[in-house]
Parts: C-alpha cells; structure tokens; sequence
C-alpha cells in the first residue's frame, strides 16, 4: 500500500547502517538503527518497538535519524500495510528522538513525559509533546501498552513500554543486552538509583518473557540480573561510554 511520505531524500549509505526490523511476538517487532561515530569502525544500534493493532501501528523510539526513520515509515506501510498513528519516546538521546522532525512532517503524534520533553529542548531534534504521566495506559482496539517510568537509571528519564498479551518488555537503555561486559552509562547516570529502578521492574513485571534492551540482542527477564550485575562491578563514577548514549 504505497502512502506519501514526506522526508530527505535517500543518501548512500553502508548496508550495515540500514534499518532492520525483526518479530519477537505475534504484531511485536524490534527496530534497530544504526549510527558510526567518527573515527570508529563499528556502527553503534539502537533497538525501539513496532506494534501493530487494529487501530494502526504504536511505535516506541523513532529510529537513530531522519533518513532511517523514514525507512521505519515505509517498511510499516509495506510490510505491515498500515500508518503510524502515535510515537512514543522513551528518553531524551539522539537514538530517541533522532528522527522525529520525519514524524513531524508526517502529522504523526509523538508523546513523552514532561521530564523527556524538557530535556529533549537542550537537543537539536524538537522535542516532543509532554503528555506521558508516570503510568500511562494506551489502548488502541484490543493491544493495551503500558507505559511506565520507574526511576532513573541509565538516564534521568528513562521510560518502559509493557504489553502484557504479547508478554513483551522494552527496557530500553535501562537493560544491557546479554553480550555487555562493561556498563553503558553516560554523565547523567544514576548509578546509586540504577540497581533499585531495576528491581522494581523485577517486581512489577514477573510474567515478562522477552526482554528488549536499549541495544544488542533481546533476551529474557534474566537481562534484569544481568545489568545489575554489571551494576555492582561498575566504578562509582559512571564513565561516559563511547556511542554517546
């Protein structure tokens, strides 16, 4: 089904650095985008959600930027045959929020918590609308989203999506994938607040069975054990990591 989008025009780029989209429950999918930094070899990426309902496709994160979150459009209209009708950010970062002047111009809704909203302001990709509250339920035709925020972690204002048909948690960049030997933290870490932030999400969501990360390969609810492990083995001053996330 082939709707206008509005958005750059397509730049080469390395099959490496193209979205992917991969399913991980029924009308779940993982997006991953990708972004190399200067003077690295290896492209960074960064994992959001796709969640086809009745009503049209929910997404969580656009992709890392404008271009990719373009391709995010088009493989929803093509693949899945539907629009996007809301966004949600789960955190002011690049990786975020990086493609949201495409949603924009689109006219497609894009939603955060106040705190995201505000921080979003110091970036230079707008920011989005501040409507998210500390526990907010969406329902689009029979798929209920939950969306929470638990506490500071990785950053001040790191949002979880929950879909409890599907059993599907996004932890986002508060979770690190199983492969993390070093924790991924930045300036505004809260490593002292990070350990209780996931053991709260221990206790709310027992019935998880796939566990999403900010990056790197989704798993199961033992990429909760995981990162705090790497939590205690972490230096009482985060360092911030490479990818600038």
């Amino acid at each position: 089904m082939n709707w206008a989008l509005a958005g750059p025009p397509p730049r080469p780029r390395p099959a490496a650095l193209h979205l992917q989209v991969r399913r991980v429950a029924p009308n779940v999918f993982v997006h991953t985008s990708y972004h190399r930094y200067a003077g690295k070899t290896e492209p960074v990426a960064s994992n959001g959600l796709i969640v086809s309902t009745s009503k049209g496709a929910l997404l969580i994160d656009t992709a890392w930027d404008p271009e990719q979150t373009l391709e995010l459009l088009r493989w929803v209209a093509d693949s899945l045959h539907q629009r996007v009708r809301l966004v949600v950010v789960s955190g002011a970062q690049e990786a975020r929020l990086g493609g949201l002047a495409v949603l924009q111009a689109n006219h497609i809704k894009v939603y955060s918590t106040p705190l995201t909203a505000k921080r979003a302001g110091r970036l230079p990709f707008g920011a989005p609308t501040p409507a998210i509250k500390p526990y907010t339920l969406i329902r689009a035709g029979r798929t209920k989203l939950e969306l929470f925020f638990p506490g500071p972690g990785h950053s001040p204002d790191n949002l979880v999506a929950w879909l409890p048909k599907q059993r599907v948690l996004f932890g986002g960049d508060l979770v690190q994938d199983a492969t993390a030997q070093l924790l991924s933290s930045t300036a505004e870490t809260n490593l002292k607040q990070w350990p209780a932030t996931l053991r709260k999400l221990q206790a709310r969501y027992p019935q998880a069975e796939v566990l999403v990360p900010g990056r790197g390969q989704w798993g199961s609810p033992d990429l909760l054990a995981h990162t705090l492990l790497l939590l205690r083995n972490a230096p009482r001053k985060p360092q911030t990591a490479l990818n600038g996330r």
